[in-house]
């Protein structure tokens, strides 16, 4: 069975949704020398995965990329000062957490999950 290692988010404006990342999650993010509008995204130590943040023009696709966080009610707090949105109620899933969707600058959906 395979397991994600690794993501890619499309925006109009590459470079304004690395800084969102930034900013609401603390993730550093570098120009690609060999593609133009392309930004690999380091999330941090631990468990976990990296990704990218490239120009809508290379691929259009939808992604809803989930993100562990320390305190769900923090971090949609963080998301709307860096410009984003809450998408949703924040739930409790038994056995798994807190969990809810937010939205960046570019509507581009986040899923949110604060484990038990």
């Amino acid at each position: 069975m395979g397991h994600i290692i690794h993501f890619e988010l499309t925006s109009s404006d590459p470079a304004a949704t690395a800084d969102f990342y930034s900013r609401a999650f603390g993730w550093e993010s570098t120009p690609s020398p060999f593609i133009p509008n392309y930004f690999t995204a380091a999330t941090g130590e631990g468990p976990g995965i990296d990704g990218a943040i490239m120009d809508s023009s290379y691929q259009s696709q939808s992604v809803i990329a989930w993100i562990e966080v320390a305190d769900i009610n923090a971090a949609v707090e963080a998301v709307i000062a860096a410009g984003g949105n809450e998408a949703g109620d924040i739930s409790q899933i038994p056995g798994v957490g807190h969990v809810g969707y937010a939205a960046d600058p570019n509507g581009v959906l986040i899923g949110l999950r604060q484990s038990v």
